[in-house]
């Protein structure tokens, strides 16, 4: 971005000094994260809203601490001769340098911080607030950079894949956090946003945190023609447009928009053995669910690609229009009315919310894409563990294969027995396994196969447990061998066992 820019932003892209001397003070003052969240009684930084400020124990803040919670975190003012006494006179002549705080139009000798300014990620990240301690609207609307402190940002970066040393582009990027995040494990790492204003604070936010990123401005691929990359991110916006269209959120008639253009460049951008992530809203339709929709937006290339879909919530259509009409989004009933309209006109069936992961294959023989349910607590490991699975049973006897494995149940599996009445004796009736961290799934076999199950354990191959049991013979007759590795390998990609797959590098993508 050019320097040119700070003229109509709240920011200024100061020297490498002034942006030292800022990263120097707030680690002295620890003004980050861990400490934030450990003296607020924080989860994390999106719980900053629940803060119930008038009970918070000053004492067990520095003055300085204490200081840039009120300003930088809070957003009140503070007169000039506190914070100079608080931080300092070089940090405070610095923050004004950089337009972190300026004198207050209603109260002389105060400042206050333009901006939303929070550590994360053990990174520092400016964004708007919707209005400044003076009351006055800091931005138009549709030029909002969204704050990335929320919960669907942290479920994003919870899902970032390693970049694995290649080069990394973060579309839709706002504040920039996420190319924050791919440069500790990317060789170079590019964030982009159709906003200037997104893009200048993204390069703010990469010079106050000291790591290098690359900033650019334009729709979607437009500012990166004829470059490639190893991993390509989105959390675009995804909510379906009404009247004046907001930048930041919007996305189309449906609110698919901005999700298929990212999707339909990749056969442009997206090397042999690289991958994408999206995390968005979207649609199933009448004629097919979402992730075939998304295989089909890749076009003629779509058979050098491999699709997953992770979905972790589903709503329907009128409770998505109801929602937005709630929150504050100006719709009559008008235009609730004609939303829900349009939304049916487009046979939308359902919203599906989830990650798509997209992987570029080295050869074209793609398998269809692929559904399962992921949990809040997802990451780009469960992915990889599917891609991996997926690559290992493309070859051939996966019977034989399966047969002669060792998985074992993951930790956090857990089994339910549900006990009915029968003849005055409690008997167990229904037996489901369970797990809910990563993956979201439930698996209801019948009481005998219990017992097998609980025996793969990593030690034993299927089959010699399968023998086992037949030996013994403790198998319903007709169950062969070809049934049980049938029930591990749905169980396999249902999420429940874990294993240990000889050649199935992330690394290695066929």
């Amino acid at each position: 971005m050019s320097s040119d820019s700070t003229s109509v932003f709240p920011l200024t892209l100061g020297t490498e000094r002034e942006f030292a001397t800022a990263r120097a003070f707030f680690s002295s003052a620890g003004f980050d994260e861990p400490g934030l969240c450990r003296l607020l009684g924080l989860a994390d930084m999106s719980d900053l809203g629940k803060v119930e400020w008038e009970k918070c124990d000053k004492s067990k803040f520095s003055e300085a601490l204490w200081a840039c919670v009120e300003v930088f975190l809070r957003g009140n003012t503070y007169s000039d001769e506190a914070l100079s006494k608080a931080w300092g006179a070089e940090p405070l002549q610095t923050f004004e340098a950089l337009g972190l705080v300026r004198p207050s139009r209603k109260c002389a000798g105060s400042l206050f911080c333009p901006i939303w300014l929070y550590p994360m990620q053990g990174f520092l990240i400016a964004s708007d607030r919707r209005t400044d301690p003076e009351a006055q609207l800091i931005t138009t609307a549709d030029d909002v950079v969204f704050p990335g402190i929320y919960a669907g940002t942290l479920r994003f970066l919870r899902l970032l894949p390693d970049a694995r040393g290649g080069e990394a582009l973060d579309l839709c990027g706002g504040t920039g956090i996420g190319a924050l995040i791919l440069a500790k494990t990317a060789r170079h790492a590019v964030t982009a946003d159709l906003t200037a204003r997104s893009a200048f604070f993204a390069e703010f936010n990469s010079r106050l945190s000291g790591v290098p990123v690359e900033s650019l401005c334009g729709d979607l691929y437009a500012p990166v023609p004829h470059r490639l990359f190893d991993l390509i991110t989105a959390h675009p916006p995804f909510v379906p447009s009404i009247g004046k269209t907001m930048i930041y959120r919007d996305a189309g008639d449906a609110g698919e928009d901005v999700s298929r253009g990212v999707i339909a460049g990749l056969a442009e951008h997206l090397r042999p053995g690289g991958t994408c992530m999206v995390l968005c809203v979207a649609c199933d339709t009448t004629e097919a669910p979402f992730e075939q929709r998304a295989f089909a937006w890749l076009g003629e290339h779509r058979q050098e690609f491999e699709v997953l879909y992770g979905l972790e919530k589903i709503m329907t259509v009128e409770g998505v229009v109801s929602s937005m009409a709630k929150r504050g989004q100006n719709m009559s009933e008008e235009d609730a009315a004609s939303l829900l309209h349009r939304l049916r006109s487009l046979q939308t069936k359902q919203f599906v919310y989830g990650a798509l992961f997209i992987r570029r294959l080295k050869t074209p023989t793609a398998p269809p894409p692929f559904r399962f349910r992921i949990s809040p607590s997802a990451t780009a490991r469960e992915f990889e563990r599917l891609f991996a699975w997926r690559r290992w049973c493309s070859g051939g006897g996966l019977e034989q294969k399966i047969a002669q494995c060792k998985p074992t149940l993951r930790r956090d599996v857990e089994l339910n027995v549900r006990h009915l009445v029968s003849e005055g004796e409690l008997v167990p009736a229904e037996f489901v396994f369970s797990i809910d961290e990563g993956v979201r799934s439930a698996f209801r076999p019948s009481g005998w196969v219990v017992p097998l199950l609980a025996q793969l354990n990593g030690q034993r191959t299927v089959a010699e447990v399968f023998a086992r049991f037949q030996g013994a013979e403790e198998l319903p007759k007709g169950f062969q061998l070809s049934d049980f590795t049938s029930l591990v390998q749905q169980m396999i990609e249902k999420g429940f066992f874990d294993l240990d797959l000889a050649g199935s590098s992330g690394d290695e993508h066929s």
